[in-house]
């Protein structure tokens, strides 16, 4: 039984789901399209042809979304367009469209697709939210400038490719949006060597009766450069249909502590304490 001063629920001895890490995500989803190193060596003789055409292409693709009245209006370049929002905006597409042509399948590149998603859902610098349908026919209209380029028997690849890298992107969406679902909101932070993986505070709504664990899990999908410093897996097993499939739970690392207004949740109810509009959760690792 615990004493005044132990606490009764730790933190780090609670193990739990999340979402795929978004290179973990990509390197499955690579797999289940066929898209092997045999392949990959395929579409690099694509590589050229397509390089001398990439300029080109962000022009007019740029061109394009400031001309179409609904996507104009989703990048807020109804009338004059910001030129030092379109020169940071097409440096980012210039760096996406160099890396795709390379083939990129690594995880770096998974991280950065997954953080697009969340630019698009208005957590960028510019707080845009652009609607995932322009998104998904933005990557379908450059695999149209693709095949100007591309041989017919080679084209499903790229397709494929694509197809991933906005899966990846979709799920950065997904869990940007899953912050803004609820009607309690509290706001989550971090201290000390975890403040690099969460530099500013998040807004965090939640259900009404939402605990500490609701809050944990939307950060820390919302942001895997947090679950890299504050978890270490967990290998566990379920059954489906009669076979035991090997799955990775989550928990965290010895003396991490969260705080809710400043008091340590390990001596309150852990992480199935109750959190009320108001409240702010403190992510606080050891070391400080």
């Amino acid at each position: 039984m615990a004493t005044k001063n132990e606490p009764s629920s730790p933190v780090t001895a609670t193990v739990f789901d999340l979402p795929s890490l978004p290179e973990q995500q990509m390197r499955e989803q690579l797999a289940f399209v066929g898209l092997d190193e045999a392949a990959k060596r395929q579409m690099y003789l694509d590589g050229e042809p397509l390089l001398a055409h990439a300029a080109e292409w962000v022009a007019a693709a740029y061109d394009h979304l400031s001309r179409f009245a609904p996507t104009a209006k989703a990048l807020g370049w109804e009338g004059r367009i910001p030129e030092d929002e379109l020169y940071l905006r097409r440096t980012f597409f210039s760096g996406w469209i160099g890396r795709t042509i390379g083939v990129d399948t690594s995880d770096e590149f998974a991280r950065y697709l997954f953080h697009a998603g969340r630019v698009h859902a208005g957590y960028g610098p510019d707080r845009r939210f652009v609607p995932p349908e322009w998104v998904s026919l933005s990557l379908t209209l450059i695999l149209r400038m693709f095949s100007s380029v591309v041989p017919a028997e080679r084209l499903g690849l790229w397709s494929s490719y694509l197809g991933v890298q906005q899966e990846v992107m979709r799920a950065g969406f997904e869990a940007a949006l899953a912050l803004e679902q609820g009607r309690t909101v509290v706001k989550v932070d971090a201290l000390g060597l975890a403040l690099p993986a969460l530099p500013e505070p998040l807004e965090v709504r939640l259900p009404q009766g939402g605990t500490v664990l609701d809050a944990v899990l939307k950060v820390l999908a919302f942001r895997p450069e947090l679950r890299d410093i504050a978890l270490e897996p967990v290998q566990d097993a379920e059954e489906h249909s009669g076979w035991m499939e090997e799955v990775v739970r989550w928990r965290f690392k010895p003396r991490w502590a969260l705080l809710k207004n400043g008091r340590d949740v390990a001596y309150l109810e852990g992480l199935a304490t109750r959190l009320k509009t108001g409240d702010t959760l403190t992510f606080l690792p050891p070391g400080r």
